[in-house]
């Protein structure tokens, strides 16, 4: 239902209709609420439009040898668009309103959010206002780099022709995707990386593997580099370390993202604000009664699933006058790159912080497992580390062709507190990646099942060695 009564005090506005501001909008819709949505852009914010659904079709189209593989992924994206537009339009209880937002002064109890859009200015009321307007990849400048090679997430699908050489700035998600897509599609590819490894914030083990795995594929790695300058004349990148690049058509930046806050108002409105992002719990509760942030906007997660998942957090908040209390679910994090890439947990930072004495580290790879030798997989295992004893889980990672499904079962795992031990004898399909998974449990087993006492005193000189070191720093 396009447009809202100017007299009515709504339960929500929802700032931003990507991921997290449709989860929340459709979700206390759901709750008999009538809801105003807000959105200058596309529905859909950037997944739908320029990220998860473009990029996710194109790898697609790059395996499977489809002709024109741009225009098939703008097909199926815009038809995805149009359906995700026609459904806002029409829904009953979700009052669509085009433009650009600012929170401004509350008024009677209600928060006020002044919509400029093709009409001219509006008010909105609402009890409660969800900032969801997601993020925009960080931009910078190459001297000699004219903005005709440089592409984006935002505009790298609306190419043409596959170019003969391209250049992938940063080593992280895009990158290792988009590698994947134009080696399949003929082109030579380049990844510059400032750090000593690309997808720095992963296991090492993760790092080594997906650069193997990248090179037999034809793929060229420039890590602890960066592009010093282009030279147009000569369509060649000199880079930091001394290598250069010739040929080059088209350079990715794709060394991150920052949300998008400006125009919005926080600050006069007492939204409290970080370098990444508003800063907001994990129920999406900001510094102002009644305004939440969820998404990529607070640099809490930079994923759509996460964003729903605390969009659906958010919603329990609003909708329902329940306790707040519980635990966030363990959010797995997947690459789609071949192969593919997935982990939850700790991070690496916070595992590397534990002490060694209370954990243990389990690591299969595939080509040590059956189904491995049938698929000839060279490249791919599964690691484990977990709390001695009891197996429980701090972090899992995954290279394989099936990663993303894979993981799955260690965040169930993680979420309900099932640890490798309670995991020793389940039973998987033969011959299956997640025999995999089978295997780390027995090992699991066979480390530790013979000497239990003493794995409790490791277990708990662990746990005090955390103690402690908590209460030094």
């Amino acid at each position: 239902m396009i447009g809202h009564d100017p007299l009515t005090t709504y339960k929500a506005a929802v700032i931003g209709a990507g991921s997290g501001g449709l989860t929340m909008a459709t979700g206390l819709s759901n709750f008999g609420h009538d809801i105003v949505l807000i959105e200058g852009d596309k529905i859909g914010g950037d997944c739908t439009n320029v990220g998860c659904i473009p990029s996710k079709a194109l790898l697609h189209a790059a395996e499977a040898g489809v002709d024109d593989p741009f225009a098939w992924v703008r097909a199926r994206r815009d038809g995805l668009a149009a359906d995700e537009d026609v459904e806002m339009e029409t829904h009953d209880h979700i009052h669509l309103v085009r433009g650009w937002a600012r929170l401004t002064k509350s008024e009677n109890g209600a928060h006020v959010v002044c919509v400029s859009g093709p009409d001219g200015d509006v008010e909105v009321h609402a009890e409660n206002v969800i900032v969801s307007t997601g993020s925009k990849p960080i931009e910078i400048p190459v001297e000699g780099l004219g903005p005709e090679r440089v592409l984006t997430n935002e505009n790298i699908f609306e190419m043409e022709t596959v170019p003969d050489t391209i250049v992938l700035v940063g080593g992280g998600v895009i990158s290792l995707e988009m590698a994947t897509a134009f080696l399949d599609l003929g082109s030579e590819v380049h990844i510059v990386e400032l750090a000593e490894r690309l997808i720095g914030t992963e296991d090492p083990l993760v790092s080594s593997t997906i650069e193997a795995a990248l090179r037999v594929r034809g793929a060229h790695t420039h890590t602890s580099a960066s592009i010093e300058r282009f030279d147009e004349a000569l369509q060649t990148a000199h880079l930091t370390n001394g290598d250069e690049i010739v040929g080059v058509d088209k350079v990715l930046i794709g060394i991150g993202r920052h949300p998008k806050l400006a125009g919005l108002g926080l600050e006069d409105a007492g939204v409290d604000l970080a370098r990444n992002g508003i800063i907001a719990d994990d129920w999406g509760r900001t510094s102002v009664d009644g305004v939440y942030a969820v998404g990529d906007v607070t640099g809490n997660t930079a994923t759509t699933h996460g964003a729903n998942s605390i969009a659906r957090r958010t919603i329990r908040a609003i909708a329902l006058p329940l306790p707040k209390i519980g635990n966030a679910r363990a959010l797995p994090s997947a690459v789609y790159c071949r192969p593919q890439i997935a982990s939850v947990g700790l991070t690496m930072t916070e595992l590397d912080a534990l002490p060694e004495t209370g954990r243990i580290r389990l690591v299969k790879h595939l080509k040590d497992i059956d189904r491995g030798l049938t698929d000839d997989v060279e490249h791919g295992f599964v690691a484990v580390d977990a709390e001695r004893f009891t197996g429980k889980i701090l972090r899992a990672a995954i290279v394989a062709p099936d990663a993303a499904e894979m993981i799955g079962m260690f965040t169930i795992m993680i979420d309900n507190g099932i640890g490798l031990r309670k995991l020793f004898g389940t039973v998987h399909p033969y011959p299956a990646y997640s025999q995999a998974i089978g295997f780390i449990a027995d090992e699991f087993a066979t480390a530790t099942f013979r000497s239990l006492p003493r794995e409790w005193w490791a277990m708990m000189r662990g746990r005090v060695a955390k103690r402690r070191k908590r209460g030094t720093s």
